[in-house]
């Protein structure tokens, strides 16, 4: 591995630790915000709990928000750069699947999440507009943000343990095989030509 792979792994471990960790907290934070049993939110809240709720989200989404694009960048720039049969690490490109797949639910995210901030800094003094984006926020898309969040701690667990990584042995005794079993068709030019 070259020293650039090594600078941009180095630097994408570090940021998806600060991006993951910052969402973690976000989500605790939040839901003091929220009736455990139903998705709605707590009307007995008083207004200091809830502007200092308000406060630690916006601060924490301004954290989650910068670790997720060095975090992209960062991978992006590591797959340029770590030069690697792809054949034998097909657990790198799942792994890289299950993070860019998400991309564009995690930028709509932090768009979100910038509104909010940016709300909160004028300092409004009705709290039904700061609500409306959270709510925004926790209900987008269904779900889609929490089976993003599955498959970013699914490819730590595949980089972890690297299944259906493949020797160069191994790869020969398929291509043997390949060869073994498959079937070579061999197309003729007077094969296409019909008589009428």
């Amino acid at each position: 591995m070259s020293k650039k792979a090594r600078f941009w792994l180095f630097l994408l471990i570090v940021a998806s630790i600060i991006w993951l960790g910052g969402h973690n907290i976000r989500v605790i934070i939040g839901n003091e915000l929220l009736s455990f049993d139903e998705f709605s939110f707590r009307l007995n809240v008083p207004p200091d709990e809830e502007r200092t709720i308000f406060r630690l989200l916006s601060y924490s989404s301004v954290l989650v928000a910068i670790g997720y694009i060095i975090t992209f960048i960062s991978a992006i720039l590591f797959l340029k750069t770590y030069k690697t049969n792809y054949r034998e690490n097909v657990w790198l490109i799942m792994c890289s699947l299950l993070f860019f797949v998400f991309s564009p639910v995690e930028f709509y995210n932090i768009y979100l999440d910038y509104k909010f901030y940016m709300l909160f800094m004028t300092n409004p003094r009705e709290r039904d507009e700061l609500l409306r984006i959270f709510g925004e926020r926790v209900g987008f898309l269904k779900g889609v943000p929490w089976i993003a969040i599955l498959s970013y701690y699914t490819a730590i667990f595949i980089a972890i343990f690297q299944p259906l990584k493949k020797t160069q042995e191994e790869l020969k005794k398929d291509d043997e095989a390949q060869k073994k079993y498959a079937y070579e068709y061999n197309m003729h030019e007077e094969d296409d030509i019909i008589d009428l």
